[in-house]
């Protein structure tokens, strides 16, 4: 296996510096009410995986997904996470030591990947993808098809065009790219990948796609193949969504209440002040006889 030092991370993808990925934590709670976990709990089920695999999180960012994916494997798998930032590797690889999780972090490019063939049961591509330009994007898939074994999974999660309509804050905030489902399954199959499964996340336009490593024996095309089309239900409200509100909205108003009573204290002291200063003249003014 290749050493880290020696591979130069030159991508034509986005890749996230320090100041972005301080933060990134912290924005996807945001986008997503707190739900961040549950969300890549749920990528991890979608991926199918099961205790004992060795699984691969390509664009990994903070280790979120991998975290999620190391509990579904449990002691006897192995989780290992990639990413082309060196700054989201760090923040990755503290919040592993921070759960004791045994997760290993490496800089690596998705268009080439640090490992051999075969090496891997599953590999994870969420919210990745649309971080490439259209001739990475091929490159990362063949990668993945590479160092996946026979009838190993590939599970891409990415954003849909954008609905103005439809998608929530997540879709609405998130403006700078998304992949069409369509244009995932035909480059997953042109790669060489059967299509099992594909359809909605559950939250704001994230779509799905899972595909397999055909197996010793199958033909790259399967004609009986039926891909199942399905869409998870919303991820259920966060429970402090309703308090919060309520103390945001009780806060808003406190806040206006004490900005127009100290207009109105403020107010209240010139008209005093006025008057004061206007009776004590009219005291020493000389009358008239």
């Amino acid at each position: 296996m290749t050493n880290d030092d020696e591979i130069p991370i030159a991508t034509k993808g986005l890749v996230l510096r320090r100041a972005q990925a301080r933060w990134y934590d912290l924005l996807a709670a945001a986008l997503t009410l707190g739900r961040d976990r549950q969300l890549r709990e749920r990528f991890a089920a979608l991926a199918r995986l099961a205790p004992g695999e060795p699984v691969l999180d390509v664009g990994c960012g903070t280790g979120t997904l991998a975290l999620a994916a190391k509990r579904a494997v449990g002691d006897a798998g192995s989780v290992v996470g990639v990413d082309a930032s060196a700054d989201m590797i760090a923040l990755a690889t503290a919040k592993a030591s921070r759960a004791g999780a045994s997760v290993s972090f490496r800089s690596a490019a998705a268009e080439r990947l640090p490992f051999p063939d075969a090496t891997f049961d599953a590999v994870l591509s969420t919210l990745m993808l649309h971080h490439l330009p259209a001739p990475l994007r091929r490159e990362c898939v063949r990668e993945a098809l590479r160092v996946l074994r026979p009838g190993g999974r590939m599970l891409v999660v990415d954003f849909a065009a954008p609905s103005a309509r439809h998608g929530g804050l997540l879709s609405r905030l998130h403006r700078h790219g998304g992949v069409p489902p369509d244009a995932i399954v035909a480059l997953l199959g042109g790669a060489g990948f059967h299509i099992v499964e594909r359809g909605s996340v559950g939250m704001s336009d994230l779509q799905y796609v899972l595909a397999e490593v055909p197996r010793a024996g199958e033909s790259l095309v399967r004609s009986d193949a039926v891909v199942a089309s399905r869409s998870l239900p919303a991820l259920p409200a966060p429970r402090w969504i309703v308090p919060a509100i309520v103390v945001i909205a009780i806060a808003a108003h406190l806040a206006v209440a004490q900005r127009i009573v100290g207009r109105v204290a403020r107010s209240g002291v010139g008209v005093a002040t006025v008057g004061l200063v206007a009776l004590g003249l009219a005291m020493h003014l000389p009358r008239r006889r």
